[in-house]
């Protein structure tokens, strides 16, 4: 499970537990994340689920595939002997045949995807993300009777967020963050290229996660930067957004919550799939994609932040764009509330 992931469940977990008991089933977690959830208040269940390419599954894997997930489903359920109101499913190894089973103990089945990559059993579905299709990418993958919330009005974000912070932003102060782990160490690469950065004055914040396995170089080289702060595992990322102009950084959950936080994105992204959401937010005009990670010379990226640097209006016109995209939402509460609205409604 990816740290975004992660955080978008421990999101879940702070609005649903004032009434409800909250279980987390997952495979192995490194332990600094079981800590973080137990400190949110749920109950964390070990389960074993196999990694599956859906894109590389072919009708030879199919009867295989539903097997295996059948019976991951029947190890989650073995868990509980009680009804259970709901059940968020949010993995991309799972689909259709895994809900089936667990339906025989769930009330309500609510899906977070954002691949639209295979059918889904549920009755919610969830793509918090932003595409030019992100309407119509579910036809034919859901049930007829499935709701959907679709696009960034649906994100889900920490109560932090929602703490708005008025201040006069400084103009060449940015951010540099690529997640909980940065696993091929992208951070410290930046960190080099600003040690280039001779033409423009600037401050940064540099922000990396509690799974970031470089630490150790990456201090010894950011002390040798005038104005240039590191923070990990931060608590306050909002307030560091919120001092910013801009921030360069990945795709995925972040998109949202630079959005709502009102500061401008210069994405490198990660992963095939964050390509799709940012090419679609750079071309509305709702961030800056510079390419992925696999395809930028350094040189690039250290004239994109002298050019951001020098741009204070566009990166003003950048993150109001983004900020409408979440504007709808403006409690920690709204997503689930909106979900409970609709089990009410139709159970």
């Amino acid at each position: 499970m990816g740290f975004g992931h992660i955080m978008r469940c421990l999101a879940l977990v702070k609005q649903l537990k004032q009434e409800h008991d909250v279980y987390i089933l997952s495979s192995a977690l490194p332990l600094n994340v079981t800590a973080q959830i137990d400190a949110a208040g749920a109950t964390l269940i070990s389960v074993n689920i196999e990694n599956v390419d859906f894109g590389a599954i072919d009708d030879a894997d199919n009867e295989q595939l539903e097997a295996m997930q059948k019976l991951h489903a029947k190890d989650c359920l073995a868990d509980f002997n009680e009804q259970l109101d709901l059940l968020f499913v949010d993995h991309y190894q799972l689909s259709a045949p895994f809900c089936y089973i667990m339906r025989s103990k769930i009330n309500t089945i609510v899906v977070i995807d954002d691949l639209a990559n295979r059918v889904h059993n549920c009755d919610v579905l969830i793509d918090t993300n932003f595409y030019h299709d992100y309407q119509t990418r579910y036809n034919g993958l859901i049930p007829s009777h499935c709701h959907t919330l679709l696009g960034p009005t649906y994100a889900f974000l920490r109560s932090e967020f929602f703490c708005i912070d008025n201040r006069i932003r400084a103009n060449n102060h940015f951010l540099v963050c690529f997640g909980g782990s940065d696993p091929i160490n992208l951070t410290e690469r930046v960190v080099d290229i600003l040690t280039t950065l001779k033409s423009s004055p600037f401050t940064a914040d540099i922000i990396v996660g509690p799974g970031y396995k470089h630490i150790n170089s990456l201090r010894l080289k950011i002390q040798s930067l005038v104005g240039v702060n590191l923070h990990q595992n931060c608590t306050y990322m909002s307030s560091l957004m919120q001092g910013a102009s801009f921030m360069l950084g990945a795709g995925g959950s972040m998109h949202w919550e630079r959005a709502k936080s009102g500061v401008a994105g210069l994405i490198i992204t990660l992963a095939d799939n964050q390509i799709e959401t940012t090419r679609a937010l750079h071309d509305s005009d709702c961030c800056l994609w510079l390419g992925g990670e696999n395809e930028l010379a350094d040189d690039h990226i250290c004239k994109a932040i002298e050019k951001a640097l020098h741009s204070p209006d566009q990166m003003r016109y950048l993150a109001s764009n983004a900020a409408k995209l979440v504007e709808p939402n403006q409690s920690p509460s709204f997503v689930v509330d909106t979900i409970l609205e609709i089990v009410k409604r139709y159970s």
